[in-house]
This record gives C-alpha cells, sequence and structure tokens, in this order.
C-alpha cells in the first residue's frame, strides 16, 4: 500500500533556541494563538466530541474556575 513511501511527522523541537523564539515573539504582541472554541470544564465531553468531528480549526480552551 506504502510502495516504499516513508511518512514523516513534524514533531515541535523544544529546546532552549525555540523557547527563546516563543518568548520574542509575545513579547512583541506578534505570537496569537488561535482558539477556535471555549467550553467550560462542564461541557467537557460536548468540547471533545466536537473536536472528534474534524472540524476544528484551532484550539479548544477549556475554562476551569477555581472553586471558592
Amino acid at each position: 500500500m506504502r510502495r516504499g513511501r516513508k511518512v514523516k511527522f513534524p514533531f515541535p523541537k523544544q529546546d532552549q533556541e525555540m523557547m527563546r523564539l516563543f518568548r520574542d515573539l509575545i513579547e512583541a504582541g506578534e505570537f496569537r494563538p488561535l482558539i477556535n472554541r471555549r467550553y467550560p470544564l462542564e461541557e467537557i465531553v460536548d468540547a471533545y466530541r466536537y473536536v472528534e468531528t474534524g472540524q476544528k480549526a484551532g484550539n479548544v480552551v477549556i475554562t476551569v474556575v477555581p472553586a471558592n
């Protein structure tokens, strides 16, 4: 099925140089994460279902409110 083809998955490097790059981008205001949807913790099942649909274009954020 693959006929000698290789599949490569890009894994981000987690080294000091990459961390400095992210730091510089954040400090310059040039790094903006794409948040697709937000769900409260109580709706985590719905959030998971949404991610599984494959329609997600950005990050899905789960909001956790600390107990008083």
